[in-house]
């Protein structure tokens, strides 16, 4: 449900999203995630809130914390690599509850895959994210742009999500 008017008051739909990745991925994924908070935080529409495994606290059932995650969130954002794609943890405990349909899901290419040799575990039903910007003679990967075009590379994802979002609100009124 976008936003709606009650005098100056703006009522937006809380948003909740788990994000999946590999860690060995972590110092790529934590600047994407900088990006891509700072460029949510204005939603007109939506709050968001992002969930990933550092919420974990030292000591606490990260199995159990992750699984009460994905059950809560309105979907996940899938930070798709090579290693991602290699993790036995993602590809047996998180990706079978989002490429099942159980959960919807955003799938983002944050580093090359091969898409003809690697195995995408169900992914390959998934319309991926990659960033095909002015110049590029092909989409990429987030890992792939030049510093100064992911900034591009996240207001153009910004876009798509809120375009998802906006799409599933208008089914589910129907």
């Amino acid at each position: 449900m976008p936003m709606g008017n009650i005098g100056d008051i703006r009522l937006k739909k809380d948003v909740n999203f788990f994000v999946s990745y590999a860690h060995s991925n972590s110092k790529l994924v934590e600047g994407f995630l900088l990006k891509l908070s700072e460029m949510l935080a204005p939603s007109k529409s939506y709050n968001y809130t992002m969930w990933n495994d550092t919420e974990i606290k030292v000591g606490e059932g990260w199995d159990n914390q992750i699984k009460q995650a994905i059950k809560v969130c309105d979907f996940g954002l899938l930070l798709v690599s090579p290693a991602f794609l290699g993790s036995q943890y993602i590809t047996s405990d998180e990706l079978p509850i989002f490429t099942s349909g159980m959960k919807p899901c955003i799938p983002i290419l944050i580093q090359p895959i091969d898409f003809q040799r690697h195995d995408l575990k169900g992914l390959e039903k998934a319309q991926m994210f990659m960033y095909k910007g002015k110049g590029f003679d092909e989409a990429r990967a987030y890992g792939k742009c030049k510093p100064a075009r992911r900034d591009d590379f996240v207001l153009e994802l910004f876009k798509k999500i809120e375009d998802r979002l906006a799409s599933k609100a208008v089914k589910q009124r129907q």
